[in-house]
């Protein structure tokens, strides 16, 4: 390729990661600023992060949705593994079946989803409540562990599992010695996306939250509408932090973003 050429795609690398970066910077930078407003002139100042952890309704509507992104999270990667380990041994026509039904939650719109599990939930008589709200989420969330953790399976080497049998291991024992370790990065990708997925699902929280009780994408979704204070960039930039640390820590483990999702 000529140098013209390489130019050209080196300045459009570099504007794609400012477009990709340049707002997150402009948070960061204006949740150290004293102006109420974002304005100028600049005024370096703690005293969002302040607010935030004092008086901001931010701060216990977080903690409410990351409750609910564990939980579902955590149920999510239970019933997921289990779930996928069991789809590799149906027989091929059932499971080319199977498959494409289990990605229906990623593929039907979410207000869909939500409406239609309102209705279901108030046919029930569970409603709006923290159950149907729990419910919703592992709902929409399950197919990405299911995907992640079959698609790893799928693409493993399985002769240390037949080795394993043919020595009389028990299959207990094979799946925590042999398939456990071989599915953990797909574990773990798969957990990732649910808890993302679950902790950013404002429409499916939105319609089945609980009356008066506000996830971090509702107390947004409000204050956006009667106006924020820059606390809402205070803790933007800390979970921008938090975000970036996990990933720094998973590839200090060892588990890469080709590792991961590859």
């Amino acid at each position: 390729m000529s140098k013209s050429f390489n130019r050209v795609i080196k300045v459009i690398m570099v504007l794609t990661y400012v477009i990709i970066f340049l707002p997150i910077a402009v948070i960061i930078l204006m949740s150290f600023n004293n102006n109420e407003y974002g304005m100028m002139p600049f005024e370096f100042s703690f005293k969002w992060y302040q607010y935030l952890f004092t008086k901001s309704e931010l701060l216990p509507a977080t903690i409410l949705s990351l409750k609910l992104a564990v939980s579902v999270c955590l149920v999510t990667v239970i019933i997921g593994t289990i779930s996928a380990l069991g789809m590799q041994y149906l027989p091929r026509k059932i499971l080319m079946f199977f498959q494409p039904i289990s990605q229906l939650p990623i593929i039907i719109p979410w207000l869909v989803q939500s409406i239609a599990l309102l209705l279901l939930f108030n046919f029930v008589g569970i409603g709006r409540s923290y159950v149907s709200m729990f419910f919703g989420n592992l709902i929409v969330v399950l197919p990405y562990v299911l995907m992640m953790v079959a698609g790893r399976f799928a693409d493993a080497d399985r002769t240390p599992e037949d080795a394993a049998r043919m020595l009389g291991a028990k299959p207990f024992k094979v799946f925590v010695d042999v398939i456990f370790p071989m599915l953990l990065p797909g574990i773990i990708s798969g957990a990732l996306m649910s808890f993302m997925v679950c902790f950013n699902a404002f429409c499916m929280q939105y319609y089945l939250a609980p009356f008066g009780i506000r996830t971090l994408p509702i107390e947004i979704y409000t204050l956006v509408k009667v106006g924020y204070k820059p606390d809402l960039n205070a803790l933007a930039s800390i979970l921008i932090l938090m975000s970036t640390l996990i990933v720094l820590a998973l590839n200090k483990l060892g588990y890469s973003a080709k590792k991961l999702f590859g």
